[in-house]
């Protein structure tokens, strides 16, 4: 199911974006500007968002085609990095409202997941949250390019039959919190 309810916020542009480099015990140690972090592959912090929509699905969205890690491929309704003096929850929060449209407080998510940078993850620590409440999303249009709602057979199905449509870090995260999300079902 197509949700296409546009959305748009002005927003800090990729170039200005500054990050915690952090340590492997997820540390800060000093901040960077994102390009140097990506192009040097330091250590960072991002969240991933999972919501469900109005009818109990999933929603998945598919990244924009001027994103410049994995355009066009689908992911989590939600993700973001972590800004320089950011933590994870209240990243959680202005990420879901720069993509999704909805404004919510930190007690409607629950942490899933922590995972420690990977290949998969493009060096990031990700924490995983899931959103409590069913949502109608409005998608921000300088993010996504499209919004679809899914089961968890679904994802599973699509990923097994070797789909390229998914991010490799969407992929890397799904297999380790799909019995979480389950779970929320």
């Amino acid at each position: 199911m197509e949700i296409s309810l546009p959305y748009s916020l002005n927003f800090t542009h990729m170039e200005y974006e500054i990050f915690d480099v952090v340590n492997l015990r997820d540390e800060v140690m000093y901040q960077e500007k994102r390009s140097v972090v990506h192009e040097k592959g330091l250590f960072h912090r991002a969240v991933h968002i999972f919501a469900r929509s109005k009818n109990g699905m999933w929603i998945l969205q598919k990244r924009s085609a001027s994103k410049d890690i994995d355009p066009l491929l689908w992911t989590s309704s939600c993700s973001g990095h972590v800004d320089a003096g950011e933590d994870y929850l209240n990243a959680v929060v202005r990420e879901c409202e720069e993509e999704l449209g909805v404004s919510l407080l930190t007690d409607r998510f629950l942490e899933l997941i922590q995972i420690s940078p990977c290949h998969e993850t493009g060096n990031e620590f990700v924490r995983v949250f899931a959103l409590k409440d069913l949502i109608s999303p409005k998608k921000n249009l300088e993010e996504i390019d499209a919004l679809e709602t899914y089961s968890i057979s679904e994802i599973e199905k699509e990923i097994e039959c070797g789909s390229q449509k998914f991010s490799i870090s969407f992929i890397h995260i799904f297999k380790l919190i799909k019995r979480h999300l389950r779970r929320l079902t």
